[in-house]
């Protein structure tokens, strides 16, 4: 029995996709990065390691690798979902926009931003900036609760309606996306202790990423099982070391650059796509280097 015997369109892509013109489309292509994977890890990321120094957003380490924690789960859980639903694309997802203006590295970035292919249910993207973005309303002090959550809900509403923008999703698949996203979300709240134990969000990383191979050994299930088992151990051995607010500038500074060097070892990887061993390997190290750069900032410096 499918689960939408009668297809996930409604319309709605087809609309707004045909309508829109290339200015819109790279527009739209450049909001969606608020909710693509290599933004939430470097926000998370940076949060992480800057912590309270962080402009208008600082908060605790603790509450910090919360966020990361939750973007290392929303990897690990589109993985298993795209994997066991196995639902496709509109028609035309994966075809570039007529861009012959824009020169060649440019015009592959702008493919890459406004491109999808691969399974399409539900949105990754939906789901990572509900909880990524609505995690960060939850731990951070800036504003009331309302601002807070408000400006959240803007930009999940608008990297939902750039997915559809841009041809690459049904309405139904970020609608599900945003609706697992705050399931999940609220759920991990909870079990983080208001978000201040993201050790057990970053287990349950581990599980669900466990949960993935069962779909197939490929790239991404490797890459999201290594990513949340290498994030998971670290932790474990410098919880207690690290530092829970940043002494100085220079500390932030080192900080950044083990990050930045783990973030350079992630692109990579995802760049050439090594075997799986090296992946899963590689994977672990860079996240592990993440989790790991405000303790190995300190001793640096």
């Amino acid at each position: 029995m499918q689960l939408f015997p009668n297809g996930r369109g409604v319309g709605v892509t087809e609309t707004l996709h045909g309508l829109a013109e290339w200015p819109v489309v790279v527009l739209f292509g450049l909001v969606t990065q608020l909710g693509d994977g290599w933004f939430l890890f470097l926000l998370g990321g940076t949060l992480f390691v800057a912590g309270e120094e962080f402009p208008v957003l600082g908060v605790d380490r603790r509450r910090a690798l919360f966020v990361f924690a939750l973007a290392l789960t929303y990897v690990a859980v589109i993985g298993a979902l795209k994997g066991f639903f196995g639902l496709g694309r509109p028609p035309g997802a994966a075809d570039p926009p007529a861009l012959a203006w824009a020169p060649g590295a440019l015009s592959a970035l702008l493919e890459r931003a406004t491109t999808a292919d691969g399974p399409g249910f539900p949105s990754g993207h939906a789901l990572g900036t509900t909880m990524v973005w609505g995690g960060l309303a939850l731990v951070v002090d800036w504003g009331t609760a309302r601002q807070r959550f408000g400006a959240a809900a803007g930009v999940i509403v608008l990297v939902a309606l750039s997915r559809l923008v841009l041809g690459v999703h049904y309405l139904v698949d970020v609608v599900a996306g945003a609706a697992v996203g705050v399931a999940l979300l609220g759920a991990l709240y909870r079990f983080a202790d208001e978000g201040t134990d993201p050790g057990r969000v970053l287990g349950v990383a581990v599980a669900v990423g466990l949960v993935g191979l069962l779909n197939g050994l490929t790239f991404d299930s490797v890459a999201a099982i290594g990513g949340a088992l290498g994030g998971w151990a670290v932790w474990r051995g410098v919880a207690d070391s690290t530092p829970a607010h940043p002494t100085h500038r220079r500390e932030i500074f080192a900080g950044f650059g083990v990050l930045l060097a783990a973030g350079l070892l992630f692109a990579a990887l995802e760049a050439f796509e090594p075997a799986l061993a090296l992946a899963f390997v590689g994977t672990a190290l860079a996240v592990g280097g993440a989790v790991g750069a405000p303790l190995l900032g300190e001793r640096l410096v």
